[in-house]
């Protein structure tokens, strides 16, 4: 028995995000058809975050066991080959039996594109959150320091009171930074909540945009309750960057 890490690349456009869903195309699903395809075994693929619908990855982690002794690169060249373009394999790594690429993960780094000038661009589209309006980043900065540390993040988060799941998550650090027309948010974490980082970014927009303060955000963090946030940013701004299994920075 052999443990195999897939670090992989893709395209979350066209796909119901990472998790397999039945009779919905996923990444997930589309990995582990082309695995089986090629080893002809039945294989589990273990996901370090199941990414939604819509959202990319630079750098996704994945691990599966199988009993065929196929050499890695070889394996690697044989699934890019075979899988669609907008998903790709950048490595394959032989791995401990024990490894377990979702509970092993020490920290994820997570970027939020937006695109801001008064018209759209042919080649941003579905790669960034399109605002034409003015954003004060300053503002926005300011905002984020309210959520560093660790804090109860359910106003920010899907969960519903009383589903048993943990709330309380840690960011340790968010950086906002223009570059020409593009706002990028890159948030850096041990875990996070599902739809946390869209959430927070449309939460930040809002206060640059002027329509909150940037002490709003601490008050709606405290209140705890989903409804005292703003709407969900649109997933094609997201980015699963890297994770690591290591000391983060």
């Amino acid at each position: 028995m052999r443990n195999l890490k897939l670090t992989i690349e893709y395209d979350g456009s066209s796909y119901y995000g990472w998790q397999i869903q039945k009779d919905k195309p996923t990444i997930q699903g589309k990995i582990k058809e082309a695995l089986e395809k090629i080893l002809r075994e039945s294989v589990n693929i273990i996901g370090a975050s199941r990414t939604d619908a819509g959202v990319h990855a630079l750098g996704q982690v994945a691990n599966f066991k199988t009993e065929r002794n196929f050499p890695e690169e070889k394996l690697k060249r044989a699934l890019n080959a075979i899988l669609p373009h907008d998903i790709a394999i950048v490595s394959v790594d032989e791995v401990p039996l024990d490894f377990d690429s979702r509970r092993w993960a020490t920290g994820k780094r997570y970027k939020y594109r937006i695109f801001n000038r008064d018209t759209p661009s042919p080649f941003e589209y579905k790669r960034s959150w399109f605002i034409p309006y003015r954003i004060d980043i300053e503002s926005m900065i300011s905002a984020s320091k309210f959520l560093i540390g660790t804090h109860d993040f359910r106003s920010f988060s899907k969960i519903e009171r009383g589903s048993g799941i943990e709330t309380v998550r840690n960011i340790s650090s968010i950086k906002i930074e223009r570059k020409e027309n593009v706002i990028e948010i890159t948030f850096m974490g041990r875990s996070f909540l599902r739809h946390m980082i869209r959430v927070i970014v449309a939460t930040l927009v809002e206060v640059g945009k002027g329509k909150l303060k940037p002490e709003n955000v601490k008050e709606i963090l405290e209140a705890r309750d989903r409804k005292s946030a703003p709407f969900l940013a649109e997933p094609y701004g997201l980015y699963l960057e890297r994770v690591y299994y290591e000391k983060t920075p």
